[in-house]
């Protein structure tokens, strides 16, 4: 058996695939046997093609949907021949010794279930990759902000040593057996992009597993460089950030804590968001700022398709026909 598999999704953003997978490359030649799966989660260029043939030693699957990051691990799991998994983001580059401590640390401790490392950008700042289960008090970054003001730090913090364990960590970088992450039915598809990984983690955390994270160990992370090729995939991502906030809440939070998370999630991005679609429209030739406009106006589509779907699932989402909450 090999002993791990390496999955990366991809869309594009050839340049740091490129990067990406030439950092594996040098991962030959080590204390460990690896493949490395790509899924393509149809790209529609032939610019993956030419990548294909560049690195004729990794497997290439081509995804007939862009059924969205859930989606195409899931795809890529299937594929799989390791006893681990170590799920990357394209924009990641990582080294032999990065992910053979990934490895032995899941190897050496069996109460570990899902393992993360620090991940540093391009200029060497630290990019955030953890975090507390979303619930009411910490759903924006202002109620963050104000539990931090009243000494709530996040669990990742509560500890110097070179092991914490967070409530979650970012699915760009995620070492987890494959029998566990089949046995949780691997990410939930009902998910386009974002929450999947941290609804992975409350899942496993649930079942009794440990979240852990790497304080010692760091991978490179371009953090945003498959999300914001452009302005329409920045509005997409940037919508699905709130999609799928309100899919984990429909998931994960019961009872009358979830209808009053529910409504508040809603108000907030009905009033602030109209703010700054004002904004966009008054600003429309910055595309940074135009983007707000163009998100409110795919938010405002989305609950109202919800009403009539009865479900808080994305639209764009590959599971959404075979999925309730």
């Amino acid at each position: 058996m090999t002993d791990l598999s390496i999955i990366i999704v991809s869309y594009r953003g050839w340049d740091r695939l490129t990067r990406c997978l030439d950092s594996l490359m040098s991962l030959a030649g080590g204390s460990f046997s690896y493949e490395v799966i790509i899924v393509d989660n149809n790209s529609d260029d032939d610019a993956i093609y030419k990548i294909e043939k560049q690195y004729s030693g990794f497997t290439f699957i081509h995804n007939k949907i862009n059924g969205g990051f859930a989606n195409g691990n899931n795809i890529g799991s299937k594929a799989a021949n390791g006893e681990f998994i170590l799920i990357l983001n394209p924009d990641t580059v990582a080294t032999s010794s990065a992910v053979g401590r990934l490895l032995e640390a899941a190897r050496s401790n069996p109460d570990y279930s899902v393992i993360s490392c620090r991940q540093v950008n391009e200029k060497g700042k630290e990019v955030n990759a953890t975090g507390d289960f979303p619930e009411f008090r910490n759903l924006t970054g202002f109620q963050r902000s104000i539990l931090r003001l009243f000494g709530r730090k996040s669990q990742r913090h509560l500890t110097g040593s070179s092991v914490s364990f967070p409530d979650w960590v970012s699915g760009s970088v995620i070492m987890i057996k494959k029998e566990l992450y089949n046995r949780m039915g691997g990410f939930f598809e009902g998910y386009w992009m974002y929450f999947e990984d941290v609804d992975l983690c409350k899942r496993v955390s649930d079942d009794g597993g440990k979240i852990v994270f790497l304080n010692d160990v760091t991978i490179g992370h371009d953090h945003g460089g498959s999300s914001r090729i452009n302005l329409k995939t920045t509005s997409i991502t940037k919508t699905e950030v709130q999609i799928s906030r309100h899919v984990y809440v429909s998931r994960n939070i019961k009872g009358a804590e979830r209808v009053l998370t529910q409504s508040f999630l809603v108000i907030n991005n009905l009033v602030s968001g109209a703010v700054m679609a004002v904004i966009g429209l008054v600003l429309f030739f910055l595309p940074k700022v135009f983007v707000r406009t163009v998100v409110y106006v795919k938010l405002l589509n989305y609950y109202i398709g919800s009403l009539f779907r009865i479900s808080w699932i994305s639209p764009r989402a590959a599971g959404i026909k075979n999925v309730n909450n």
